[in-house]
């Protein structure tokens, strides 16, 4: 595979949170390969970086933008299938949370972790369909279709929270049986698992310890690839560009204008370094942040849309919200001083650290 391939000036983050290398691997295969829309796949390419059990995903805005327009239309010819996509994901919910919550405790053999990667490949499409078609609509058919949509969202929330839970129960069965630690064994890719299962091999520990610390992985129809330790930069450069700006544009999730000292957390665990009244600046917010959000004056993210979590939290809250602004953790500091403007979705640097 040819990283050239991958140099475009149009990546942007749609997640960030503790999901691992091992699941990263599934999803990667899925957005390129497995899961489509009409004729085409999710994406054409992805690139999702690991460090330290984080990680967080990338695709092209122009992917992004030909699926919106394409489940935009759909919806435009019949405004009832925004609501049945948004029955249907809710469906899907019901089938897949029973399923891991069963094995959240327990063995998990071979054909109970594929079924497991089978069901969520299943939940994902009707995930996709409601998370991204909402940048998509005209005001007035979002208006009248949002409660829907958010309220699928807020049901669905709990699915990829179990699902690291589901994988971290095998990870530390598989692991007490070759003596890995589970970290080690959720550093491993999918296909090196699937050959597992058939061959009862494993990588060495020294490199899984190196993924572990930070790695990438870049994935197109053709197949994927891996970079480690120092590799990795060659990937970062392909994405995120220079950082020397001190202004940014994002999608406005609740209006408002806030001048405060900038918090940047992705972790949820370091919350308490925000003070009342900063503004919490994230990859992407999830449940466990609320106490954090609660505190907040405004909330900024790297990746997201109308339907964030983030977003959704702003409006419950009523605080100014912008997401989708790609690298807003790169650029932003802990301590600078910054201007939320949601009215307009740009926040930028007043002073620096």
């Amino acid at each position: 595979m040819n990283i050239k391939e991958f140099r475009h000036d149009d990546w942007v983050q749609i997640w960030e949170g503790g999901w691992s290398f091992l699941s990263c691997s599934h999803f990667g295969d899925q957005y390129t390969k497995e899961i489509r829309f009409g004729r085409r796949p999710f994406v054409t390419q992805s690139i999702i970086f690991s460090k330290n059990g984080r990680s967080t995903a990338w695709i092209r805005q122009s992917d992004r933008d030909i699926l919106g327009k394409y489940l935009s239309t759909e919806v435009l010819k019949d405004s009832n299938k925004g609501k049945e996509v948004s029955r249907n994901l809710k469906s899907q919910v019901d089938q897949v949370l029973p399923f891991m919550k069963r094995f959240l405790k327990g063995r998990i053999d071979a054909g109970t972790y594929k079924e497991f990667w089978h069901k969520i490949l299943i939940y994902y499409n009707p995930h996709i369909n409601v998370k991204y078609i909402v940048d998509y609509l005209d005001k007035k058919l979002l208006k009248k279709l949002l409660p829907h949509f958010e309220s699928a969202r807020i049901y669905a929330e709990p699915v990829f929270a179990y699902s690291e839970e589901f994988m971290v129960n095998f990870a530390k069965e598989l692991g007490k049986q070759e003596g890995y630690a589970y970290k080690l064994i959720l550093c491993l890719t999918k296909k090196e698992l699937y050959s597992y299962f058939r061959n009862h091999k494993l990588p060495s520990k020294k490199e899984l310890e190196a993924r572990y610390k930070n790695s990438a992985l870049i994935f197109n129809e053709k197949g994927s690839q891996l970079f480690v330790g120092e590799q990795v930069k060659k990937i970062e450069a392909l994405v995120f560009g220079d950082h020397k700006i001190t202004e940014l544009k994002g999608v406005s999730a609740y209006p408002g204008k806030v001048i405060a000292i900038a918090r940047v957390i992705n972790d949820p665990k370091l919350g308490a370094r925000l003070k009342k009244g900063e503004v919490l600046i994230s990859g992407m917010t999830r449940p466990e942040f609320l106490p954090i959000m609660q505190r907040a004056s405004a909330f900024v993210t790297d990746a997201g849309g109308v339907l964030a979590h983030a977003a959704i939290v702003a409006r419950e809250m009523k605080k100014p919200c912008i997401t989708g602004t790609r690298v807003a953790t790169k650029v932003f500091k802990d301590g600078d001083l910054v201007e939320v403007d949601a009215n307009k979705g740009v926040v930028k640097i007043i002073k620096k650290h």
